[in-house]
């Protein structure tokens, strides 16, 4: 275990060399405001008012369903994990009482496409979660011996290792269209062994399902990453800062404190297009990615960001008006994956 820890010690050391400091210690008294051309599809001003003003989509988040009656038992705790990260995202998540209430006309509007449109609007999107399966496992390793090169004898105890593994099934609908955005699967795990000479690997109910809810916990933080990229409210670019030599720049950004806006957060940049489809001649919009930038503490408030850029191409490429959104990955901010695991950077 000690070598271990070692072994990831090294590698998120050399995790942070790599990427050095975020924002290459660059602050907004470092820049200076510079003219930057403005977005061919750039907000208009109520636009931009609208959405910093806002609070992203508001979700319908339907109760979770279960496969098994079992499964019961973890259905709140997941809600409230994808509850939160939705929360945290930018967006509004409708009651839990009205969406209880809505659970059947939604689940009759997803087999037939129809949702009630009369009235006001509900919501924006609805997601649909299903506990698809949540099981766990045991394995007995008996006690081994064995001598070193320095023939010094050693034992290893016999030991029981526990095992739960999950599967979350995830989908969103535009409402009141019922159009599919996207299905999503999550999958995760959870372990922990225990030293005993019980082959048989007793485990007791309460510690079984805080395995379970582990794994559960691990699913959604890890799968939930795709999900909330494609429901983060869209911000925009309104300021451009250059330090000295323009070979580094800060952008400032509407993507609040209350969006999920924090020190080290990647953002990525698109700009939006138009097309016109042949034959039709309808107009469709598209959004290209140009790059992406990571959020510096300084400038953190309710109406916006600083985001760090230091490729030149992407600085001069960026307009007023282009579109920022928050990139959410599997693991949070101030965490690195290692061999598929998230883990802190640890302080120095």
């Amino acid at each position: 275990m000690f070598k271990k820890n070692i072994l990831l010690a090294a590698a998120l050391v050399s995790t942070t060399l790599l990427t050095g400091c975020i924002g290459g210690n660059l602050k907004p008294k470092d820049t200076t405001p510079v003219p930057a051309e403005h977005a061919i599809m750039a907000p208009t001003p109520e636009e931009l008012k609208a959405q910093m003003s806002g609070h992203g989509y508001k979700i319908i988040l339907s109760p979770v369903e279960y496969a098994s009656s079992y499964d019961k038992v973890f259905a709140n705790e997941v809600y409230d994990d994808i509850s939160q990260r939705l929360l945290k995202s930018g967006n509004t998540v409708v009651d839990r009482t009205l969406a209880a209430k809505l659970k059947d006309e939604l689940l009759a509007a997803e087999t037939s496409g129809k949702f009630r449109t009369s009235g006001p609007a509900v919501a924006d999107i609805v997601i649909m979660t299903k506990i698809a399966s949540v099981k766990y496992g045991s394995k007995f390793s008996e006690a081994s011996y064995w001598t070193d090169k320095k023939g010094k004898n050693h034992k290893t105890d016999a030991s029981c290792s526990f095992s739960s593994k999950a599967q979350l099934y995830v989908r969103a609908y535009k409402i009141p269209s019922m159009e599919l955005i996207n299905t999503y699967e999550y999958e995760g795990s959870s372990s922990f062994s225990t030293d005993t000479n019980r082959s048989n690997c007793p485990i007791t109910e309460a510690s079984a399902n805080g395995l379970m809810a582990n794994a559960l916990s691990d699913a959604v933080k890890s799968g939930s990453g795709e999900t909330l990229n494609d429901l983060a409210p869209e911000a925009y670019v309104v300021e451009r800062r250059d330090n000295t030599d323009a070979s580094k720049s800060l952008f400032r950004v509407t993507i609040a404190k209350k969006s999920g806006a924090m020190k080290g957060a990647a953002v990525k940049f698109y700009r939006k297009k138009s097309h016109i489809t042949p034959i039709t001649n309808e107009v469709r919009i598209e959004k290209s990615l140009l790059g992406e930038g990571e959020i510096i503490a300084e400038g953190i408030d309710a109406q916006g960001a600083y985001v760090y850029v230091d490729d030149k191409e992407l600085i001069n490429e960026l307009k007023i008006g282009d579109i920022a959104k928050l990139d959410h990955g599997k693991c949070d901010v101030g965490e690195y994956e290692v061999f598929g695991s998230c883990v802190k950077v640890p302080s120095f």
